[in-house]
């Protein structure tokens, strides 16, 4: 998979976990009201900042989706089913266990449709039910686990739609409809926490880091984000290698090594003494071309520039080290972007 979708915030945290999705997926997305198109002042500043840098692509979810309006009646009979038990819901609300949903995520904006369809027979129902109630012109207040089902629901949608991964930076059991079974909906949900065990485990990285430095890291280094990519996928994907297991562990201690070796042959000479020492022939005769008949001092300014110019190269040719086991992309990504947060 791709690209990722974020849920049930319209806001991604500034938290490792960003980091290492943003690392990792070709396409972050977060659903987004209309309204946060034309007022980019509504996000928080880290939000924006991911917005601007286009490391996170805002959705509108009734604009990607061609039948809108067909959301509401596949909800609503799943809030009639005995599976929703409605009366411990009710209990939970009345306690004041609810959330905040904003009507845009659940209604079209456009010249062309309606817009007291779908969010109006959504609403209108939960209201009717006794688990939603309205709290000004842009917010609902539902209750807090048929909120978290709806942004569930919301996001497994346009995830298929889109081919984005729906996932959230927290872990507890969410309902969806994005499947055609629940064994599924498990094997998936089972797959994306190995998933995210090993980025953990592989990009540990700190907080503050800068998103232009980010955004122009990932894009240069594309290519072998890819392999990086195959090589966790091959874990994540196996059925035989269970999260946890000692096969699981000594998976990613592998991998963990390789990424450490990588990282120290990166700080290491590439070309030794052979490219030192052609480099000071070439500085040598530079400067013998313009201080001709002067002293020996000739030498030691050589030797000198030769180092300068030796150390510069070495800034640039660790991209030139084979990609062993998929794990240059976490070697360069710890000497060149965790060096630049500090």
């Amino acid at each position: 998979m791709e690209n990722l979708l974020y849920y049930p915030y319209i806001n991604i945290p500034r938290t490792d976990w960003t980091t290492r999705s943003l690392l990792y997926y070709e396409t972050v997305g977060s659903i987004v009201p209309q309204n946060y198109f034309y007022e980019p002042e509504n996000y928080e500043p880290f939000m924006r900042e991911l917005v601007q840098n286009e490391l996170v692509i805002p959705i509108n979810p009734m604009e990607v989706l061609d039948e809108p309006f067909q959301l509401s009646k596949p909800f609503i009979d799943y809030t009639k089913s005995k599976n929703f038990k409605l009366q411990s819901r009710l209990h939970r609300f009345e306690r004041g266990r609810y959330g905040r949903i904003n009507e845009n995520k659940f209604r079209l904006n456009g010249p062309r449709i309606s817009v007291n369809k779908f969010d109006n027979e959504l609403f209108n129902h939960l209201e009717e039910i006794g688990l939603a109630k309205r709290e000004n012109y842009e917010w609902f207040i539902v209750e807090q686990k048929t909120a978290n089902e709806m942004m569930t629901y919301l996001a497994s949608v346009v995830g298929k739609k889109l081919n984005y991964l729906p996932t959230t930076d927290v872990f507890y059991k969410r309902f969806t409809l994005a499947t055609k079974s629940k064994k599924v909906f498990k094997t998936k949900q089972k797959e994306q926490h190995k998933r995210e065990t090993i980025l953990d485990q592989l990009i540990p990285f700190p907080e503050n880091i800068d998103l232009m430095q980010l955004r122009k890291f990932k894009d240069k280094h594309r290519d072998i984000l890819n392999a990086f990519k195959t090589k966790v996928e091959l874990i994540a994907l196996n059925p035989n290698i269970e999260e946890e297991s000692p096969l699981f562990i000594e998976t990613i201690k592998d991998l963990e090594h390789s990424k450490l070796e990588l990282s120290a042959k990166m700080g290491e000479s590439k070309f030794g003494k052979v490219f030192f020492g052609t480099v000071c022939g070439i500085v040598s005769s530079s400067i013998g071309l313009a201080t001709a008949g002067t002293d020996g001092a000739i030498i030691g300014g050589a030797t000198a520039l030769a180092g300068a110019i030796y150390a510069a190269t070495q800034i640039e040719n660790d991209t030139d080290i084979p990609n062993q086991n998929g794990m240059k992309y976490l070697a360069l990504v710890d000497k060149r972007l965790r060096k630049a947060s500090r």
